[in-house]
């Protein structure tokens, strides 16, 4: 069962970087994450306005782990501690095995392998710690260095939804990707 993981030491030390659970004090790294437009690009929210909304975002974080509805990892870097990303994930469905993952990361940290070393282990987290069966990603058609990210993880390309979601006042396409438990690759 998923739900208990929840209980369980949730911090990860990786080769890069620690991931650990998001905390109220990390609000001000968020802030600078979230309200990068380049960051925000591609994702299902606009970019932040204020310190006040990275403070809403932390306790969104703070309180799906607490209510066992998501688990968003804080990417810390091990030399200096500076939060630069957040992966983990979400719409958590017991009866259908499966979950979805999210993940970003701060622009000067892009092209590094930090979120390929990241995602591989929340994968090999939710494969070997779960009974889940099936990690989703929805990703925007233009996002071609997110599609690479998952394609080097063995996620599978499922195809397009057209005019899936609601983003950024406008209804886009979005392609799906899958990992299954049997494609063997955690």
């Amino acid at each position: 069962m998923i739900s208990s993981i929840f209980e369980e030491q949730l911090t990860i030390e990786l080769e890069k970087v620690l991931l650990r659970p998001i905390t109220a004090d990390d609000a001000e790294d968020l802030y600078e994450i979230f309200s990068d437009k380049q960051v925000m690009k591609y994702y299902d929210r606009l970019p932040l306005k204020s310190r006040e909304e990275a403070d809403d975002l932390a306790k969104m974080f703070m309180d799906g782990l607490a209510d066992k509805t998501m688990i968003r990892w804080g990417i810390e870097e091990k030399a200096g501690g500076k939060l630069i990303g957040t992966c983990g994930f979400f719409c958590i469905s017991e009866d259908d095995k499966k979950v979805e993952i999210g993940y970003e990361l701060r622009r000067d940290r892009w092209g590094m392998g930090i979120m390929s070393e990241a995602l591989g282990a929340i994968m090999k987290f939710i494969f070997t710690r779960t009974d889940i069966n099936r990690v989703e990603a929805f990703v925007e058609v233009q996002n071609v260095a997110s599609m690479r990210l998952l394609d080097k993880l063995g996620f599978v390309n499922e195809g397009t939804l057209r005019q899936y979601e609601r983003c950024r006042n406008e209804l886009i396409d979005v392609t799906i990707w899958s990992c299954l438990r049997s494609d063997g690759v955690y």
